[in-house]
């Protein structure tokens, strides 16, 4: 038990590919994970454990196979070890902590994300109040059909230049 205690990772890293095409690779510190999920990772996702779902022999290529690729951090020196294997190899248990993992990393990068673009929303919002200017409106009217081609709409006819051009000469004169 002790010897496991020691091996429990303080910090892994995940990259999935495949499957539909998504792939996703961040890191997770175990430490900051909720109680329940960190002793989950503790337990299930030991190298003993981990080197046998790698040892499992999994079918030739299937379409929408996902992929995974885990390297832990493990013991008081961070030494990484790292396994790969697909989720034909691994357990329903194994995939469903994956999966967990992937939605904290999800979350986090989605937290991340928006803290960058707060502040460059507040100073455009300081910007904008600044200048004032007034924003372009967009209107409608002439579209009676949504299928009509835009270059119908954005070109006038050749007849309406016309119009238009001997409209103006005669303003003009």
């Amino acid at each position: 038990m002790k010897k496991e205690r020691k091996q429990a990772p303080t910090q892994l890293f995940l990259r999935t590919t495949g499957g539909m095409g998504i792939s996703l690779e961040g890191s997770v510190d175990v430490d900051a994970l909720p109680d329940d999920l960190a002793r989950q990772v503790a337990t299930e996702l030991t190298p003993r454990k981990l080197s046998r779902v790698v040892r499992r022999k999994a079918v030739t290529f299937v379409p929408g196979q996902q992929e995974y690729e885990i390297a832990l951090a493990t013991g008081e020196d961070g030494e990484l070890k790292r396994y790969a294997f697909t989720d034909q190899q691994a357990d329903p248990e194994l995939l469903d902590l994956l999966d967990e993992l992937t939605a904290t990393i999800i979350q986090a990068k989605m937290r991340a994300r928006r803290t960058r673009r707060q502040p460059k929303r507040e100073e455009q919002g300081k910007r904008e109040s600044r200048e004032k200017t007034p924003s372009p409106t967009f209107s409608n009217e002439g579209i009676t059909d949504p299928a009509t081609p835009l270059r119908d709409i954005a070109e006038p006819n050749m007849e309406e230049k016309a119009e238009d051009d001997a409209l103006m000469r005669a303003s003009e004169g």
